[in-house]
């Protein structure tokens, strides 16, 4: 694929997972669900509980996630054509997204 193509896959990706991360950490729809989190993730008894429900109130953290997901349904890499480009992809779009 053309470096120039890669680009505008890059900006196209990046909107949906800015869109997805913004609505479940800042939107009414998932107040519940944020407010559970946010206290799972003070309260929680061990660390690993509160570490696993912290990405879930925190946009730049949960977009990391979330580009995992895109990166896995859309087999999108950048620059290069081996696992380093699902790398290079990867913080790209959590850089753009962001």
């Amino acid at each position: 694929m053309e470096i120039s193509l890669q680009v505008i896959w890059l900006f196209l990706l990046a909107m949906p997972i800015a869109c997805v991360a913004w609505t479940i950490t800042q939107e009414e729809i998932f107040r519940e669900l944020r407010e559970y989190c946010v206290f799972r993730s003070k309260y929680g008894k061990t660390l690993f509980e509160r570490k696993m429900y912290y990405p879930f109130t925190c946009e730049y953290c949960l977009s990391h996630y979330i580009t995992i997901f895109f990166l896995f349904f859309t087999e999108y890499k950048l620059l290069m054509s081996d696992w380093r480009g699902y790398v290079i992809a990867g913080f790209s779009l959590v850089f753009v997204s962001n």
